[in-house]
């Protein structure tokens, strides 16, 4: 296998209603070569009637987009991961130091009314409690603190073209 060079990986971590998806799915359309990895996917293929527990199971999820993100770069493919990111960063970095590759962190956020509305508009009001319980977690994680970028009163085109023209700001 040989290294590459240039290649990327841009994860894109936030709670719900911060426009996690739609930043995702854009970005993965302005990259040649492009992967986009979800995280809630993978989770979607836990089936039957005993589930394991939150923790094992976020461990599981962490494991395959290991897996996946190590496949598509070895395969020359950048990578774009949609998922909440606690403390993972430092894990992924470590299991990927043998690739030369750029990483970038993003941690959407934007204001409380804004994630409300969000929200609400897309039916998913029952997510409203813990996305703001993510929101100030995420916000007060010191190592979070040079990779928090607000959506709040912006449109997804604006966002990514601004986080296009500044993922070097991002680079862990």
């Amino acid at each position: 296998m040989q290294n590459r060079n240039n290649s990327s990986i841009y994860i894109i971590s936030g709670p719900y209603g911060v426009g996690k998806s739609t930043v995702s799915n854009a970005l993965a359309q302005e990259i040649e070569e492009a992967a986009l990895i979800e995280g809630d996917l993978i989770k979607l293929m836990f089936r039957g009637k005993i589930q394991p527990p939150r923790e094992e199971m976020r461990a599981i999820i962490w494991k395959n987009i290991l897996s996946l993100t190590r496949n598509f770069l070895e395969n020359n493919i950048n990578v774009i991961i949609d998922y909440v990111v606690y403390s993972e960063l430092e894990w992924l970095d470590k299991h990927l130091s043998d690739l030369n590759v750029k990483i970038h962190y993003v941690v959407l956020r934007a204001d409380d009314e804004t994630i409300i509305r969000r929200l609400n508009q897309r039916g998913d009001d029952y997510l409203i409690e813990g996305s703001l319980y993510l929101l100030d977690k995420l916000e007060n994680f010191l190592p979070n603190k040079n990779y928090l970028y607000d959506t709040t009163n912006k449109q997804p085109g604006e966002i990514i073209h601004d986080l296009i023209s500044r993922f070097d700001q991002f680079c862990l």
